[in-house]
């Protein structure tokens, strides 16, 4: 009797280690600790990655739209840029919290008969421009002597989620050049003061853009 009982014993011990082996008890929990912080890494990543490419989208339209409603007039006053700088704002749809980390510069430019670039009005939001546009550069297909040419630049200091691989701000820019729709140029002038001002600063009240004319281009 007591040999049958150390023999009984000896092959449940002996068994152990196969059963043990053989278990598949409890294996995807183990396979979904070692993948879950590698899918959670590469989530982060990509709504960081995902949510930069979005706003620079809306830059990129919101220049589109400032440059496409410039050009839809022969002249621009003072009170109609105001009116272009806010659809612009709408359209890039940032919290009123970031309107001063964005700058917007729309200009016209025409070409003389003897070659030389003559800037026609320029209106800026929140400062000037931290680069200055050279329309010299232009080919003449472009701006040609008879035809000129609106330029719309959007400048955005973004801040990034700053989950993993973007750890710094981004100035996000876009420029957007269109011909004018109904006249040769597009003249951005207000003489509503009794003179002429083609130079319009722009800044925001009450949470809208509103610009006021500032003596000429020089």
């Amino acid at each position: 009797m007591k040999n049958k009982y150390i023999h009984l014993k000896s092959r449940v011990l002996s068994s152990l280690p196969a059963a043990f082996l053989k278990n598949k008890d409890g294996i995807a929990a183990i396979e979904f600790a070692f993948i879950a912080p590698v899918m959670l890494f590469m989530y982060f990543g990509m709504a960081e990655v995902a949510t930069a490419i979005s706003v620079d989208r809306q830059v990129s339209h919101s220049a589109n739209v400032a440059g496409d409603l410039t050009t839809q007039s022969e002249t621009v006053s003072a009170d109609e840029m105001s009116e272009i700088m806010t659809a612009t704002m709408l359209v890039m749809g940032i919290p009123s919290s970031k309107h001063s980390k964005v700058k917007i510069e729309i200009s016209s430019y025409a070409r003389a008969s003897d070659d030389s670039i003559v800037q026609r009005g320029r209106a800026t939001l929140n400062g000037p421009f931290p680069s200055t546009f050279d329309a010299s550069s232009l080919d003449k297909r472009i701006l040609s002597n008879t035809s000129g040419i609106v330029v719309a630049r959007v400048i955005y200091s973004y801040t990034p989620l700053k989950l993993r691989y973007m750890k710094t701000d981004l100035d996000l820019q876009e420029v957007f050049m269109l011909k004018p729709r109904k006249s040769a140029n597009v003249d951005i002038e207000d003489t509503s003061g009794g003179t002429s001002s083609n130079n319009y600063s722009c800044s925001f009240s009450s949470g809208k853009p509103s610009c006021t004319t500032n003596g000429n281009v020089t």
